[in-house]
């Protein structure tokens, strides 16, 4: 899943695309990726002139492009820029497709889908319709930012560089599966187990995590347990329980701003990360935010609520 103008386009057609994308239109939009050398080239270049692709043998590469196909390439290109690298296009595809994704996802809450527990109503003392409708929105958004966002950092690691690719395609490697493999130019590889934040390690994590770096650094290569924000000076529950059991543990980590810069070999790419996703979302979302999103809907559940059940009670009791 490297970097690379043809994962560009496969991913950038296969996220523009209508649907979910079948195999075959995925190895299209792969072998047009691998015709172009350039970002300007690729942008320019005419959807017609993508249906005229053969082999050596002049056998065509592909069935010609589908609507659906045409409209999702069309769309890519629109999005390119080609004055930016192919890592800061791949940051604004993958931020502009999250945030597409959230305010899907908040356009579809409904009263219904908020799986209310009555109980756990009255224990927080929701009392006014506006009070409980806030709540579940809230927490029903924040479910699926959080397991949005984690497939988000995955895909801006795993599109940094060029030598970067996903762990899950590898067999395990000195008896672990890890998240993430950089293969160097001098052929060894460098492996890296890759959490969320500073909080999310516990004991018997970090000893299983020791163990397996230990036995990569003895065959000579590298390993570490990467974490994708925070920084060694910050005062985590994880830091100290690093502290505690696993040796040598500065040099056997890269948290934060380090860990960005190692995977993608950029020492400023935190900042084109941050800069690039801002900028991303200020483009995309203009004068609001969503934050702003989720309270005009909270605004439009609550209309509804005071439609269909006007008082709480009456509600929690169709709960029963």
């Amino acid at each position: 899943m490297a970097s690379t103008l043809s994962a560009l386009v496969l991913k950038g057609g296969s996220i523009y695309f209508n649907g979910s994308p079948t195999r075959v239109t995925k190895d299209k939009f792969a072998i047009i990726g691998s015709r172009y050398g350039t970002l300007v080239g690729f942008k320019m270049a005419s959807i017609d002139t993508f249906n005229t692709f053969t082999t050596e043998d002049g056998t065509p590469c592909f069935r010609a492009l589908t609507q659906k196909e045409r409209n999702a390439l069309q769309s890519l290109q629109s999005m390119i820029d080609p004055n930016i690298s192919i890592e800061e296009n791949f940051i604004k595809l993958l931020t502009k497709d999250f945030i597409r994704r959230q305010e899907f996802a908040i356009s579809n809450i409904t009263l219904e889908g908020l799986n209310a527990n009555p109980l756990l109503c009255k224990a927080l003392k929701l009392s006014t319709p506006e009070e409980f409708v806030k709540f579940y929105t809230y927490s029903a958004i924040s479910r699926s930012i959080v397991t949005s966002m984690g497939f988000l950092v995955q895909d801006l690691m795993l599109y940094s560089n060029t030598n970067v690719f996903d762990g899950k395609n590898y067999p395990a490697t000195y008896g672990t599966k890890w998240d993430v493999v950089i293969e160097k130019l001098n052929g060894t590889k460098s492996y890296i187990e890759v959490k969320s934040g500073p909080n999310d390690l516990d004991k018997t994590q970090i000893l299983a995590y020791d163990k397996a770096i230990n036995l990569v650094l003895q065959h000579g290569e590298e390993a570490y347990l990467g974490i994708t924000y925070g920084k060694k000076e910050g005062q985590y529950v994880s830091t100290s329980i690093l502290e505690t059991y696993m040796a040598d543990w500065r040099e056997k980590t890269l948290i934060g701003a380090e860990l960005w810069d190692y995977i993608s070999d950029n020492p400023e790419y935190h900042n084109v990360l941050m800069n690039t996703i801002h900028e991303t979302a200020e483009s995309y979302l203009g004068d609001i935010s969503l934050v702003q999103c989720i309270d005009n809907k909270i605004s439009s559940l609550v209309d509804d609520f005071n439609r269909l059940y006007n008082r709480l009670d009456s509600f929690y009791n169709s709960l029963w």
